[in-house]
């Protein structure tokens, strides 16, 4: 068993299975450039924003590394990420390979805009669970956020993915000034469908890696926000977890990830892999290690998970320049 000083181990792996994105949201995307360089004119729609042919790895390339990570790590949990992982044309077979290795709880992070449609075929793969990005109900705000003015597509696969039963999270990115009028409707709108959503404080990554301070909006206001229509309660943490939980009196649970207010980087349990086949130990360090060259060797491999394993940082995420579309969060 690989573990460090403080006793975190990797126990779970999120792969980012491509870096293209129909979206350009404004924390992930700089304002002037976007997918292949390309100039931002309006809104973009999904013809004009995906690289065809882009993904780095083929299937059988991420299920070598794959392999060799459960083998060393016995992984408890596998996140499919982006960029927009519904993108990644062989995304179902791909999940039912990982569920052939025996690991059970697989996971996706998606926009929903494609999910319309593919969430039962996901779901007799093998999907246990999806988390939705959404950062706004209001589809002016919506727009804003994402660039992107087909709101309606994604509501509707939200919708969709409620009806199958498969456990669902909605994620909201908070920005000062741009969204944080949202707070109250999107937890609403979550509390209607039953299902819970977390808000994340902004993180100094990629484009607004030197922006953060002026869009921060940290967990305290959060709260203030939530209180000032709702009674709420704390709800247990548990071990390893990016969230704290509150419940409302209504009975509407959300989560906060705080990176810089409330850190929970002493029981980090993530290994990232990007598409590119390049592994990052923690998203503060920038400097990702491939391993493909080493899985036919166990005493190198394991040497450079413990490399990774070193990365973590013992208290706070300290800023990096990669980008949330390249790693997936």
């Amino acid at each position: 068993m690989i573990t460090d000083q403080y006793g975190r181990r990797f126990e779970k792996l999120r792969v980012s299975l491509i870096n293209d994105c129909n979206f350009a949201c404004v924390y992930c995307v700089g304002e002037e450039t976007g997918i292949g360089g390309k100039k931002f004119i309006g809104s973009l729609s999904p013809e004009f924003s995906v690289e065809k042919g882009s993904e780095k790895l083929r299937t059988d390339d991420f299920m070598q590394l794959i392999s060799a990570m459960h083998a060393i790590l016995s992984l408890k949990s596998i996140r499919l990420t982006g960029g927009e992982p519904l993108l990644y044309g062989e995304l179902i077979p791909l999940i039912r390979q990982i569920k052939a290795l025996g690991i059970d709880d697989i996971r996706m992070t998606t926009n929903a805009f494609y999910l319309k449609g593919k969430v039962n075929d996901l779901i007799a793969a093998g999907l246990q669970a999806i988390n939705i990005s959404v950062d706004a109900i209001d589809p002016v705000i919506f727009a804003r956020m994402s660039r992107n003015n087909h709101t309606e597509r994604v509501f509707e696969g939200i919708n969709e993915a409620v009806k199958s039963g498969i456990e669902i999270k909605l994620n909201a990115v908070v920005l000062r000034n741009q969204n944080d009028s949202q707070i109250i409707p999107l937890l609403e709108y979550s509390a209607e469908r039953n299902i819970p959503i977390r808000y994340l404080e902004l993180m100094k990554m990629g484009p607004i890696f030197n922006q953060q301070k002026d869009l921060f909006y940290p967990e305290s206001e959060i709260l203030d926000t939530i209180r000032s229509k709702y009674d709420i309660q704390e709800l247990p943490r548990k071990n390893g977890a990016t969230s704290r939980y509150w419940e409302t009196n209504t009975g509407a649970k959300f989560g906060i990830i705080a990176n810089e207010s409330t850190p929970f980087c002493h029981d980090c349990n993530r290994l990232r892999m990007d598409s590119r086949g390049y592994f990052y130990g923690c998203l503060s360090n920038a400097n990702g290690i491939r391993l493909t060259e080493f899985i036919n060797d166990w005493p190198q491999l394991i040497g450079k998970l413990e490399e990774l394993l070193a990365m973590k940082q013992k208290l706070k995420f300290q800023g990096s320049i990669l980008s949330m579309r390249n790693i997936g969060g």
